[in-house]
């Protein structure tokens, strides 16, 4: 039979989340599949709820992402949060988890609004660089359109690389002792911020 977008897109959130030390550092060890299918699914609801979600034409790849303007979660979704927190997540992680993301959120530039990319995932079965062409291009007109800068994270090397192969540029390196998990930031500028600084540089 074949799978809904959904199912498609929850299982490479699934395996994204399998592949994150940031994500496995947080789950109950007891049925650690189950943990990160729930977080997977809690996901994919909220950033729905921001039009967030961008499956590539060929179906290998997909991106969950916001706009810091939107990113509004409701008692609703706290409470969802709560329940995904409570089966999937090992309590003595809540506060270590939340101090965390505090922090990193304290990192980011202090623009008005930009585009955070919040996961990235492919089918490991067929990854496919037509499906993160795609996903390049998507981005890209939608931080033109928008006129908005994009910030990204990671704590996988390789997917630092690729970031930098499509023209993120760091900005900030981070290591958790705690956690013992390095994270990276990285930003996106607009073409027009890109020129003009490079003609600073030359003038």
């Amino acid at each position: 039979m074949k799978k809904s977008d959904r199912e498609l897109i929850i299982e490479m959130v699934t395996e994204a989340f399998e592949q994150n030390p940031r994500a496995m550092a947080m789950i109950k060890k007891k049925n650690p599949i189950r943990s990160i299918r729930l977080m997977a699914e809690y996901a994919y609801y909220l950033i729905r709820k921001f039009d967030g979600i961008y499956l590539s034409e060929d179906k290998s790849t997909v991106l969950f992402y916001y706009t810091k303007k939107e990113y509004r979660r409701t008692l609703v979704d706290y409470l969802k949060y709560g329940q995904m927190f409570m089966k999937a997540i090992k309590p003595s992680q809540l506060l270590p988890t939340l101090k965390r993301e505090k922090y990193i959120a304290s990192l980011r530039p202090d623009y008005e609004d930009f585009i955070y990319v919040w996961i990235l995932a492919s089918d490991q079965k067929r990854t496919s660089i037509r499906g993160l062409a795609d996903i390049n291009k998507h981005l890209h007109e939608l931080s033109e359109h928008l006129q908005l800068p994009i910030l990204i994270e990671t704590t996988i090397e390789k997917l630092l690389r690729l970031y930098r192969y499509v023209g993120f540029e760091q900005y900030h390196k981070w290591h958790d002792d705690e956690a013992d998990i390095t994270v990276w930031f990285l930003q996106r500028e607009l073409d027009k911020v890109k020129e003009e600084r490079e003609k600073q540089k030359s003038a």
